[in-house]
């Protein structure tokens, strides 16, 4: 049973990237710090490909394993669709994106990188068209502890120490740095929100079960 399912993911997997990337991508999972040298070469002819087919450009940015038919998932995971590097310019030409989903990135970079991150998605999207970030809500942390909420201050913490985060942020500084990068029609939306387009593909939630109160969600657009 293991071994046929096996076989049926590396079907999928030589199907979408082609033999050559779903092997080299397989051994980098076991070799990490070999993957950081090769794994921009051996994913750019996806990427380039998706560029030049894809009608609709939906980027999912930092989502690791989490790769969706609706989108081109990149990180620096060799389980993305393409090696990407957030911290770097990012590798999409001027005004090329429809959309751009952002799912609990942006604390694990410093505030320096978040700024030029946003600024790179500025530059890549399409006029009037939007982008989704999730973040920690450091607002939600540090009104629970202000009140003396049971954990509160472990939690607190925990959301500051663990995880690989760098920097969180309160809803007004986030806002502040859509802001300065020239988003516009700045709001705060809330997990799966029917109201946002981007909202169904929410699931950091869900695939790490944590409540979605946690998160703060913020869609802005490029004018």
């Amino acid at each position: 049973m293991a071994f046929s399912h096996l076989v049926g993911r590396w079907k999928l997997y030589s199907q979408r990237y082609g033999a050559f990337h779903a092997a080299l991508s397989y051994v980098g999972r076991w070799f990490p710090t070999l993957w950081k040298i090769i794994g921009r070469s051996v994913t750019a002819p996806y990427l380039g490909r998706w560029l030049r087919t894809q009608e609709v450009k939906i980027v999912n940015l930092g989502g690791g394993s989490n790769c969706m038919a609706e989108c081109l998932t990149v990180d620096t995971d060799p389980r993305a669709d393409a090696y990407v590097d957030a911290t770097t310019p990012l590798p999409f030409p001027d005004s090329s994106l429809d959309a751009i989903f952002c799912e609990e990135v942006l604390e694990h970079v410093d505030e320096r990188s978040a700024s030029g991150l946003l600024a790179e998605c500025f530059r890549t999207l399409k006029p009037a068209r939007v982008i989704r970030v999730t973040t920690p809500d450091l607002d939600y942390f540090l009104r629970r502890a202000l009140q003396g909420e049971p954990g509160a201050d472990s939690e607190l913490n925990d959301v500051f120490l663990n995880h690989g985060h760098k920097h969180l942020y309160t809803r007004g500084a986030l806002a502040g740095a859509f802001s300065k990068v020239g988003f516009t029609n700045i709001r705060f939306s809330s997990y799966r929100d029917p109201e946002s387009k981007l909202g169904y593909l929410d699931s950091h939630a869900d695939r790490f079960m944590h409540s979605p109160d946690i998160s703060m969600y913020v869609e802005a657009e490029k004018p």
